[in-house]
């Protein structure tokens, strides 16, 4: 079972700025970035406010394991932050990678860093929060396709 989190999203951009929507989110340590980004499914996208996009979104290919596809990046287009029963992070700014093809929200690398998330158990869907107690163990949410 891999990681997912829940997070908060508010829009930065677009015609829903302020707009805000609490997902489930899959940890993605392959998505190696050089700045804090996340990548959301049209369909969220549309419901932030960020769809269609505003002017200043900037057209890329990502190479991905079905062959390349176009992105559109929102540059700190959104905050994010996590949610849990117990806890809430602070609100991190992100850039925003919308994706056609993507049904539910990655994290970067980077992003899971900047949260503090600490993976235990990827097989098991394990994790904590770098400034939780030692013995505390945190579980993987669902799945949330958008």
């Amino acid at each position: 079972m891999p990681v997912r989190v829940r997070v908060k999203i508010k829009s930065l951009k677009g015609f829903k700025v302020g707009e805000t929507i609490e997902t489930n989110s899959l940890l993605n340590t392959g998505y190696i970035g050089t700045s804090p980004e996340i990548i959301i499914p049209i369909k969220l996208a549309e419901n932030l406010g960020l769809w269609p996009p505003p002017n200043d979104i900037v057209e890329s290919v990502y190479d991905t394991a079905g062959g390349p596809i176009r992105f559109y990046t929102i540059k700190h287009g959104s905050t994010i932050q996590l949610v849990e029963e117990d806890t809430e992070s602070g609100e991190l700014p992100v850039d925003v990678v919308i994706s056609p093809i993507e049904r539910e929200v990655l994290l970067s690398d980077f992003v899971i860093g900047e949260l503090g998330i600490i993976i235990l158990n990827a097989y098991k869907g394990l994790w904590k929060l770098n400034n939780d107690p030692q013995e505390k163990i945190r579980y993987s949410k669902s799945p949330e396709l958008w």
